[in-house]
Parts: C-alpha cells; structure tokens; sequence
C-alpha cells in the first residue's frame, strides 16, 4: 500500500532552516533542485552565500522568479544562468546551473 504524503501549509514567517542563518524552501522534481524562496534571517552575514556554495554540483539548481538584485548576482557569480521555463500557468523566469 501506497503512502500519500501531506503537502505542509505554507506559513510567512516559519519557513523551513535551510541552512545557518538562511530559511525558505526546496523542492526536487525530476532530478532538478528548485529553490523558490531564500530569505536571511540577517542580510550581509554571507549566510546565503554559504548555503549557496553548499548546492549540489552534480544537479540541475533552478530559482525561479528571482526579484532579489542581491541574489541575482551572487547566482551568476557561482555560474547560474538565465532561463525560462514553460508552466502551467504560463512562461517562469528563473536562473539556472547545470553539472
């Protein structure tokens, strides 16, 4: 027998700990690392950069809708690069890194 899995609500504020100092959400899907959401508990700490280093290599990283200019450029100085992926709900921007 199968087991189904509760989705958890999403509550603003009690974000899952990715890592020291770093809070959000991942998601695997189909192999592929998504990341929509990072957020640090204090900016300029370098605790995103840290947690961002941690990231698999060997996977395809995907955060999409990126508005943050900050972690845009921390994205493309560790090689993510532009994309846009087709959904449901139409075109997402996002930025990528492939092994």
């Amino acid at each position: 027998m199968k087991r189904s899995r509760r989705a958890r609500t999403i509550r603003p504020g009690h974000e899952p700990r990715l890592a020291p100092g770093v809070r959000g959400y991942t998601v695997w899907s189909h192999g592929e690392l998504y990341v929509p959401l990072v957020i640090a508990d204090h900016e300029g700490r370098g605790d995103v950069a840290r947690y961002l280093d941690t990231l698999p290599t060997d996977r395809v990283v995907k955060f999409p809708t990126v508005v943050s200019v900050r972690l845009i450029d921390m994205l493309l100085r560790r090689g993510f690069a532009w994309a846009t992926e087709m959904t449901p709900h139409g075109p997402c921007e996002l930025l990528v890194r492939c092994p």
